[in-house]
């Protein structure tokens, strides 16, 4: 009877832990191909499959959460960037779980995340994007155009931070904010291959979204970059209008450059399943005076919640802005597709996002 006894209540004791803790699977997977006019040295056409996004960046994760009381819970997630065109790697920093590992702890202080992390200045950028942070023509590749040449530290493409300690607030009024920063581990040097990065967030408004960012890296031999950004987007009935503007600059060891990008435009849903979104962007090299100046247009139909089709144009001029990203397909290992020096290229895209 008392080996009974003992083994329900160890039975119980296991459910009740399995009840306040779970894990759940999630993920998205875009299939796509591209196809431009004048890319590269060579000036020449290309199409090619994209499996690393186009419209999503495709991946698959992992998170769960633990009720320890008080309103206090203990997270976790891991996120692998991965490619339909071959199963491998892709839009991470080439690891297993490369786009994001972290630990952390929230509540009703907000939350403190500790690993792998999303940068919080790239992700206020893309918040207030005209084309909704889509991998193709939109502000993705707008950030690795200005970021080419900033010091990094120990983030990737000043997009996934490594080695990262992040807090971010409750929503206080509509106001929310994170602040992250990198550990370098450089013996002596505090602050080498170090990387600092804030993110701001307003929505108290219906319909209105305000962002600003920024971030500092700084590498081992004296290197600085600095990024800021600004942006807004506001919703009335079906249309969309959002705006944003980002700066970055290098110094010390670095060659002196500076680049901007202004983007702006607008979505409008035409449907509950069919919708389109347009967006200008207009990257500058001041340094060099070059530009690259780009014209989209994305449109997307639901078959389902979690199924989309979509196509897209793209005009983008390059104007002595040298070798630039026309997508964001294989961030942080290739970038799929690039513009020739002082050229015209034209491309359209196709393809399919699944998520489940």
């Amino acid at each position: 009877m008392k080996k009974t006894l003992v083994a329900v209540a160890a039975l119980a004791a296991i459910g009740a832990a399995q009840a306040q803790s779970s894990v759940k699977i999630g993920g998205v997977l875009d299939g796509g191909v591209s196809s431009y006019s004048n890319t590269g040295a060579t000036h020449k056409s290309l199409t090619s499959f994209v499996g690393g996004g186009l419209d999503a960046p495709s991946n698959f994760n992992l998170s769960g959460s633990e009720d320890l009381g008080g309103g206090m819970k203990a997270n976790f997630m891991l996120e692998s960037g991965i490619s339909t065109a071959n199963g491998g790697f892709s839009n991470s920093t080439g690891a297993l779980f490369g786009r994001m590992a972290f630990v952390g702890l929230s509540g009703g202080f907000g939350s403190v995340n500790l690993g792998l992390q999303f940068d919080p200045a790239f992700v206020a950028t893309l918040e207030t994007d005209p084309n909704g942070a889509t991998e193709y023509a939109a502000g993705v590749s707008q950030w690795l155009n200005t970021a080419t040449s900033n010091a990094q530290g120990t983030s990737v493409a000043g997009i996934f931070d490594q080695n990262a300690v992040s807090y971010s607030t409750p929503s206080m009024g509509g106001f929310g904010a994170t602040v992250l920063m990198t550990l370098g581990g450089v013996a002596g040097k505090s602050t080498a291959n170090s990387h600092t990065s804030v993110g701001l967030k307003y929505s108290g408004v219906p319909g209105l979204l305000v962002t600003a960012g920024g971030y500092q890296s700084k590498n081992a031999t004296g290197g600085t970059g600095n990024e800021s950004s600004f942006g807004a987007s506001y919703k009335f009935g079906q249309a969309t209008l959002a705006a944003n503007y980002l700066e970055t600059k290098t110094s010390g060891s670095l060659a002196a450059n500076k680049r901007t990008a202004t983007n702006f435009g607008g979505g409008y849903e035409i449907t509950s399943a069919a919708s389109v979104t347009a967006g200008y962007y207009d990257v500058e090299n001041k340094t060099t005076n070059g530009s690259l100046k780009t014209v989209s247009v994305i449109g997307h139909y639901a078959l389902s919640k979690t199924t989309k089709l979509y196509l897209g144009g793209q005009n983008a001029k390059n104007s002595g802005f040298g070798g630039a990203a026309l997508d964001a397909g294989g961030v942080g290992s290739n970038v799929s597709t690039s513009a020739a020096n002082a050229i015209t290229s034209t491309g359209v895209v196709f393809g399919m996002t699944k998520a489940f």
